[in-house]
């Protein structure tokens, strides 16, 4: 477990920074840039050891009929474009190795004997990961409240690691609240309660964020819990939270009343064209990872399905939808809903933050780049993945023996 916790670590450890630091003409000179620069390359270290442990142990490849197969394959179909076809291969390659790194630990895990285990202590690292990083906002949101700084749409990291959109900001506070109200409401232990701790601050920085994209997620967890659990009396303590949030920050402040202006696409349809027109100059195998930025002067193309094209082109894109369809048909198909409700315990509360954060990215990424690259939301979404595949094989596993017996 503790070789699973470092490697995680690991790759978590390239997030804030990138390989222009390693480019800088102060590296190694700068200690601050000595430091990103080599965070840059952890999760490559982590793909370092996971291969040398896969290949020790003769580990075969167990994601070939899993969704995150066609995630693998989307990301190894990028470096390959990415060293024939990219205006700058040796960036594009730099953010197609650290798009794989966390697929790897995943692999290297899948050989143990306790890997639905592990899965859990990686989706607890990305918790308390994102815990952190919403504390770490809190006293810019205040200030901002409090009229002491003026509202942006970016927020200051700690220690100087860069700078955040309100998107991302309210990303985070939404996975607080997602995996709080979880283990408030679905927990039996007396202290559960302790969980509307953290529902406040999270709450409070959601709305302060006035995000979009935070808000639809919060809507369509709200929905997909109830969908799951049913309607509780517990839900009349988070419904109401959640319901005054979206008015208030979404509606009233980012809105200013107006339908029109909170359903705006904020320019994103003429980034999307920008893009699609570089997709029709490679249109079957993209332009190799980090291309929006490339060929797009450093935009981001805010769109997953859209960055998969630009990236892998039709092929790579494929691949990439095929990774979400396929985790819907295990879903719907194995009937993990049912079975969830059926759970009790730490089980049912891991599944049930493992769904309701798919659910939450699936919507975001219409429009973010949703696990088409490195990032966050990657690094959340796929052991919730890892987790619902395995409990889909789990699970038919369980009423294959039942009906022997």
């Amino acid at each position: 477990m503790t070789f699973t916790l470092v490697l995680w670590l690991l790759v978590w450890g390239g997030m804030f920074t990138s390989i222009h630091h390693l480019q800088s003409p102060t590296f190694p000179a700068d200690a601050f840039e000595l430091f990103q620069g080599l965070r840059a390359l952890c999760p490559f270290l982590a793909i370092f050891l996971s291969l040398m442990w896969l290949i020790k142990e003769r580990s075969r490849f167990l994601f070939m009929r899993d969704p995150l197969g066609f995630f693998f394959g989307y990301g190894v179909l990028g470096a390959v474009v990415s060293v024939i076809l990219s205006p700058q291969p040796s960036v594009s390659l730099y953010w197609a190795g650290v798009f794989l790194a966390p697929f790897f630990v995943l692999w290297l895990i899948s050989g143990t004997g306790d890997y639905e285990r592990r899965i859990h202590l990686l989706m607890y690292v990305n918790d308390a990961v994102f815990f952190i990083l919403t504390l770490s906002m809190l006293p810019s949101a205040i200030r901002i409240f409090r009229g002491r700084a003026m509202y942006s749409v970016l927020y200051d990291l700690p220690f100087g690691l860069g700078q955040v959109t309100r998107n991302g900001v309210g990303r985070y506070a939404l996975i607080v609240i997602i995996f709080s109200s979880v283990r408030m409401i679905a927990e039996t232990r007396r202290w559960k309660w302790l969980w509307a701790v953290p529902l406040g601050p999270a709450f409070f920085l959601l709305a302060q964020t006035q995000s979009r994209t935070a808000l639809l997620g919060l809507v369509v967890s709200v929905g997909f819990f109830i969908l799951i659990k049913g309607i509780d009396w517990r839900f009349f303590f988070v419904g109401p939270a959640a319901a005054f949030v979206v008015w208030t920050s979404g509606f009233q402040w980012r809105a200013h009343g107006q339908m029109d202006v909170l359903l705006s696409l904020s320019g994103r349809e003429t980034t999307w064209q920008a893009g699609l027109s570089q997709v029709q100059r490679s249109p079957i195998f993209g332009w190799g990872f980090n291309a929006d930025r490339i060929l797009l002067n450093q935009e981001h193309i805010h769109n997953s399905y859209l960055q998969a094209l630009i990236q892998t082109g039709l092929v790579g894109a494929i691949l990439f939808l095929a990774a979400f369809l396929g985790l819907g048909y295990l879903i719907f198909r194995k009937n993990i809903i049912p079975h969830t409700r059926r759970l009790s315990g730490k089980r049912q509360t891991m599944l049930l933050e493992a769904l309701l954060i798919v659910g939450f990215l699936f919507s975001r990424s219409f429009f973010e780049a949703t696990a088409a690259f490195y990032g966050v939301d990657l690094l959340v979404l796929v052991p919730a993945m890892a987790l619902l595949s395995y409990t889909s094989g789990r699970h038919d596993e369980t009423e294959g023996a039942g009906q022997r017996l």
